[in-house]
């Protein structure tokens, strides 16, 4: 009998029952109906299931398909979408996913059994770790240099245009028959930098340059490598060469510090990423006159190129937040720009590769502030005297689509107020399965810490995260981003 363990997520009650009773009747073992998106990831990571049957339109303010673009940041488990809606917008956002399946309502049970069967078998045969070199494609193509990914065969599994040219190929498609081994001499897989020597036909043999990065995934299994030929930036080459660990002191020795927002201000915070590599991130500094710009974000996924996305937007963002000539964008405006940079079809597009993040400025005189949400969870605004405000506005995760709908919430930060921008990872540490019951959780463990200093907030939040994790490492970054007026 069936051993697998399948999460249905589903909105109606009464289908989620079918569901329940259908797939148990295969065989199979359903511990829980969700029925709501926000749940998604945190029952994943208590219930680690082999698969999702997600319905496309859930209650609250995840849909399906944002629901599942999170828990695919973090678990690489299939996902059937259930809809009884096939208008192409919606099938082209869920399709940028990689799902594994889309069954139309109603269905009847031999359709639901086939397809099932059908995802649970191509991930037995190494399908996600296909996936896992899809997702590391896109931020290839955002490199420089001429650069490879290559399976665990020893094929190409993707070059970006600098390594077509460089290689000399006139056919694109011809890349994925090559073995490197006619590319390159052997020891080529020792990760490392080294002068390799590579086959150019008719003219012989060049010295190159390369650097070569074994790519693991969040639980040790390893997908393929990365090869960057030539010069490349300081900065880049030695995250490249570096271990996961040296990634990440890279990035928390960037993060802010406690006067970033200037005076009258203090910010604190911290990031605990995982051990295969960190795609959190935060900062705060000045954009446009008087105002300040803070953010937090969460890029798919971890590891070197996770970490490489994050530098990346740490070098971006500031440069659309100080806008042009004609002032700063607003926090909405910055939402529409990474939209459109990184739309899954444009010309930065980073593919199947996503990020979250909650955007912000601020007036420092006044401490008026506006927030934006791309998918990242609700910016909180804890008060001096107790009460919570959440902005949990809409927006989608960057890289879903190109026109969701983005809503901007405004305040005023006084003076012993707290803004708090927080991790899925640390939203988890409170975790019930639903978000308003870990916000209201949340709220009751700062109401501890009111009227402490800043260092005794951060760390007794710091000190939460570090029992959530007992019994085992961390499955997702946890980050923590705090804004006191003074």
């Amino acid at each position: 009998m069936n051993k697998e363990i399948i999460l249905v997520v589903e909105d109606e009650p009464i289908v989620g029952l079918e569901l329940k009773e259908a797939l148990e009747h295969q065989g199979y073992f359903v511990p829980e109906i969700l029925e709501r998106g926000e749940a998604v990831v945190q029952a994943v990571a208590r219930l680690k299931p082999d698969l999702m049957l997600m319905d496309i339109h859930l209650w609250g303010n995840l849909d399906g398909i944002e629901a599942a673009y999170q828990t695919k940041a973090e678990f690489d488990l299939p996902v059937i979408y259930l809809t009884a809606y096939s208008d192409p917008d919606t099938l082209r956002r869920a399709a940028l996913t990689g799902p594994d399946a889309f069954l139309l309502k109603p269905f009847d049970e031999r359709e639901l059994a086939a397809n099932v069967q059908l995802a649970l078998s191509r991930a037995m045969s190494g399908e996600p770790l296909r996936r896992e070199l899809r997702g590391a494609m896109s931020l290839v193509d955002a490199l420089k240099e001429p650069a490879l990914i290559v399976g665990l065969d020893g094929r190409i599994a993707h070059a970006n245009k600098e390594a077509v040219s460089f290689l000399k190929v006139s056919d694109p498609s011809l890349l994925a028959r090559i073995e490197l081994t006619r590319i390159l001499e052997p020891g080529w897989k020792e990760p490392g930098h080294k002068l390799v020597k590579v086959q150019e036909g008719e003219g012989g043999p060049r010295s190159k340059i390369a650097s070569v990065e074994r790519l693991v995934r969040s639980d040790g299994r390893e997908f393929g490598s990365l090869i960057v030929f030539g010069s490349m930036e300081k900065r880049e080459r030695l995250l490249l060469e570096a271990s996961a660990a040296e990634a990440n002191a890279a990035l928390i020795r960037l993060l802010p510090g406690p006067a970033a927002a200037g005076p009258g201000y203090r910010v604190g915070g911290f990031l605990k990423p995982c051990l295969s590599g960190s795609g959190d991130f935060f900062d705060v500094f000045a954009a446009g006159e008087g105002e300040i710009a803070f953010y937090g974000l969460d890029v798919m996924g971890q590891g070197i190129l996770a970490a490489l996305m994050a530098f990346s937007l740490r070098d971006l963002l500031p440069v659309l937040g100080r806008g042009s000539s004609e002032g700063a964008l607003s926090p909405a405006g910055i939402a529409r720009a990474l939209y459109e940079r990184y739309e899954g079809e444009g010309e930065h597009a980073p593919g199947c590769s996503f990020f979250t993040i909650t955007y912000g400025t601020m007036v420092v005189a006044t401490g008026d502030y506006r927030i934006a949400r791309a998918g990242y969870t609700p910016a909180l605004h804890l008060e001096a005297g107790g009460r919570m405000r959440v902005h949990n506005t809409k927006g989608a995760a960057v890289g879903v689509t190109s026109d969701a709908e983005i809503e901007e919430a405004t305040g005023t930060l006084l003076p012993g107020d707290r803004l708090v921008i927080a991790s899925n990872g640390l939203l988890a540490a409170f975790g019930t399965g639903l978000l308003e019951s870990s916000l209201e959780r949340l709220r009751g463990f700062a109401n501890r810490f009111r009227g402490a200093a800043l260092e005794d907030f951060i760390e007794g939040f710091r000190s939460c995260s570090r029992k959530s994790l007992e019994g085992g490492p961390a499955v997702d970054d946890i980050s923590l981003l705090v804004i006191e007026r003074s």
